[in-house]
């Protein structure tokens, strides 16, 4: 997991990672590889963040 605090270079630094975040003032993007699985609220992204680590765990048990 690859966790970004800049929204300019975070895209891409989170490329090679199994999910990648980077954050931006309002809003958390989330990524799977390179696919964008879009920008959560702040208040909203632990949720999905969950999800999506119980299906990767699911997929490599």
């Amino acid at each position: 997991i690859a966790v970004m605090g800049c929204r300019v270079n975070g895209p891409g630094e989170t490329d090679d990672a199994d999910l990648g975040l980077w954050c931006g003032p309002n809003r958390v993007n989330l990524k799977r590889g390179e696919e964008s699985l879009g920008a959560f609220t702040y208040d909203t992204i632990l949720d999905r963040l969950r999800i999506e680590l119980d299906q990767l765990i699911q997929q490599r048990s």
